[in-house]
């Protein structure tokens, strides 16, 4: 009774203890500096029994309180006031805020919200697609050393992102080198790239461009008003002066006349001639060489500006942005494409490894036909077009019918799932393989473990010879087998022999059920069933009931020796055969079980090889002084052995049937014999 007294008291002390833990870290605790409590609940909710410790109190977030001695505190976590921001969560480790991502902060900053989604945003302000980043990518929301809780001070916050090489060349803006908010506002503006002004305000509040030594660094045009970053750099640059990269040859010349009026005329920036009238006046040689069959459209719309900047630029080629952003500012689909799990490679790293970007006599302004085009990068694939049995659609070179020339969701820039694609045209396959049982590659729309989509030396495709091939997966059928008797089809690798490569009505996807597909090569060992007195059930119907298809230590084939393989059918014969006190005839106890049966079918009964007596009489001579006395002199040359018999164990000393006849228990057989 004691005993039992201690028990509950320890086990309801542990109770309480868990309660007192829980309660600590849910019930509210006493009032903060705003008379609410430190974790946003007033004095009255204060009806628990127990009062909660402070977040930075308790033992899990101590270390915490010295985390957040920096010179910038926010504001909440200064004022120990947690809950603002998170959930309470007792004893389960995890961060449960309140709301995700930005709009926790907007919580309190609603007015930079309103502010902000009425211009354009910098992107990093931008919540990801799991609320991994907004304002936590520059701010820290604990404490920080940096004014305003940055994570890094001036331009390394910035430099965080956007890669510092483009801002570290020979020739750099002095801003840059200052701040990146000299020139960009960090949250959002009305402006592109988040500029704090409109960029031909924003240059010439430092450029004065009535300043004497600006006309002439412009060669006498007025350049108030105009786009300087046509020109120069708003960064760094190679060149004097921040011109951008690659220039323009009449820029590189000095020779802004060659396009544009004289800049003492009324409009000095007149060009001389329109659209690509302009440009052929020097690339009249191009005018005629883009007269091709295939010419991009802002070639033939005659917008070369479209494409290239007439000043300056960044780029090779004078483009006016990378060459694959460029291309997909227009062709958003292909744009698409190349955010896919597959892509290929020109088409991400430069879409003029397949495209002219200006005319061609090939369609989509390919640089080669399409049928010689892949080939030039995939040249081994063109040596298998030599190959003895080729694809239709590759020997076609056709190879936009399997295959997306720029990216694809599917593995090797397929259309669809590699099945899908093989089915596109062997429709009438798919309907074919729609069977109970199926080879494991075919359910799994694995079409080339087998098949090569190409091409290949086998017929069908195959990608290793027959013999090969299935031995690639069903190696472990060959070691079993090795060095035993082995099906003939089997050792040759001839497997279609007997299975279906794709699919079959059959278990194993055998052509044919049971004995019928053995006797299409066997048909010699069992007869007629109407033609014998007698078959042996499994020589019936399944002949791999006995025998394995593949090969086997016993021989011919068989699954077991011949003992175990009888008995594991004749229960009746194995328990007599087992049991110790009876007597066993000598060929059923060694398993000799084809000494006197057939294995297939016979012409006696019982699938014996002769009748009684004459198959007894082979071992045992009637004859004899001994067969003799043992039947009471009675000549039994001529006699049924089995009438008194049993021909395979009995438990009297002399294999005698079970049930006697009085007369010849008591070995008078002269009672009714001669």
């Amino acid at each position: 009774m004691k005993e039992a007294m201690v028990s509950r008291a320890v086990r309801l002390g542990g109770m309480i203890s868990v309660v007192v833990v829980l309660a600590a870290c849910a019930q509210p605790g006493p009032a903060g500096p705003s008379g609410a409590s430190r974790f946003g609940r007033t004095a009255a909710e204060r009806s628990g029994r127990f009062e909660a410790k402070a977040c930075l109190d308790s033992g899990c977030h101590a270390n915490k309180r010295q985390e957040f001695a920096k010179k910038v505190v926010h504001a909440p976590v200064k004022q120990e006031q947690c809950e603002t921001c998170h959930q309470r969560h007792g004893l389960v480790g995890a961060v449960i805020l309140t709301k995700q991502g930005s709009e926790l902060c907007y919580t309190c900053h609603a007015t930079q919200k309103a502010n902000f989604q009425k211009v354009k945003q910098h992107w990093a302000l931008k919540d990801g697609p799991k609320g991994e980043a907004g304002c936590l990518g520059c701010h820290n929301p604990h404490a920080t050393d940096e004014k305003g809780l940055l994570k890094k001070s001036g331009n390394d916050l910035c430099f965080a992102c956007h890669k510092k090489e483009g801002f570290s060349k020979k020739v750099g803006h002095a801003p840059v080198s200052q701040s990146c908010l000299t020139c960009h506002n960090p949250h959002a503006s009305p402006e592109p790239d988040v500029l704090t002004r409109p960029a031909k305000d924003l240059c010439q509040q430092c450029h004065d461009p009535s300043r004497p030594e600006m006309i002439k660094g412009h060669f006498g045009y007025p350049v108030r008003g105009t786009e300087c970053t046509s020109c120069h750099s708003p960064h760094s640059s190679t060149q004097a002066k921040l011109i951008r990269d690659f220039k323009h040859a009449p820029l590189t010349d000095m020779e802004c006349n060659a396009c544009h009026a004289d800049p003492t005329t009324a409009k000095p920036f007149a060009v001389t001639a329109e659209g690509s009238a302009l440009c052929y006046t020097c690339h009249g040689d191009k005018q005629k060489a883009f007269q091709q069959k295939a010419m991009h459209g802002p070639v033939k719309d005659g917008q070369c500006t479209l494409c290239h900047s007439p000043h300056a630029s960044d780029f090779k080629g004078v483009l006016v942005a990378a060459e694959d952003a460029l291309c997909v500012s227009c062709h958003d689909r292909v744009g698409q494409d190349l955010k896919a799990k597959s892509v290929h490679a020109p088409a991400k790293d430069a879409c003029t490894t397949c495209h002219n970007p200006h005319a061609s006599p090939n369609p989509k302004i390919l640089v080669a036909a399409a049928d010689e085009l892949c080939f030039t990068c995939h040249a081994d694939k063109g040596d298998d077009l030599k190959k003895k049995v080729v694809h239709a659609p590759f020997g076609g070179k056709d190879c936009g019918s399997c295959h997306i020339p720029h990216g694809s969701k599917e593995a090797k820039l397929l259309r669809a799932p590699a099945v899908d694609v093989c089915y596109t045209c062997h429709a009438d396959k798919k309907e074919a393989f729609d069977k109970p049982y199926v080879h494991g590659p075919v359910s799994g729309g694995e079409c080339v473990k087998c098949h090569s989509p190409h091409a290949s030396t086998q017929k069908g495709l195959l990608i290793k010879g027959e013999s090969e091939l299935c031995f690639t997966c069903h190696e472990p059928m060959l070691q079993r087998v090795r060095g035993a008797s082995v099906h003939l089809p089997f050792q040759a690798g001839q497997c279609t022999v007997c299975h279906v490569p794709h699919a079959s009505n059959n278990r194993r996807l055998v052509t044919t059920k049971g004995t019928a597909l053995c006797v299409t090569c066997h048909g010699e060992i069992l007869r007629d069933v109407k033609a014998v007195k007698s078959s042996h059930l499994p020589a019936r119907e399944d002949c791999v009931a006995c025998h394995d298809p593949h090969g086997s230590l016993v021989k011919p084939i068989l699954k077991k020796g011949e003992k175990d393989l009888c008995l594991g059918c004749h229960a009746d014969l194995s328990n007599i055969l087992k049991n110790a006190k009876a007597k066993k005839h000598v060929p059923a106890a060694e398993g000799q079980c084809a000494k006197c049966h057939r294995p297939h079918d016979a012409d006696q009964p019982d699938l014996l090889k002769a009748a009684a007596p004459g198959l007894c009489t082979t071992c045992h001579a009637p004859d004899t002084q001994k067969i003799r006395a043992a039947h009471g002199g009675i000549p039994v040359a001529k006699s049924d052995c089995v009438a008194c018999h049993e021909p395979h164990g009995s438990l009297s000393g002399t294999l005698i049937q079970p049930v006697e006849h009085k007369p010849f228990a008591g070995k008078i057989c002269t009672a009714c014999h001669k």
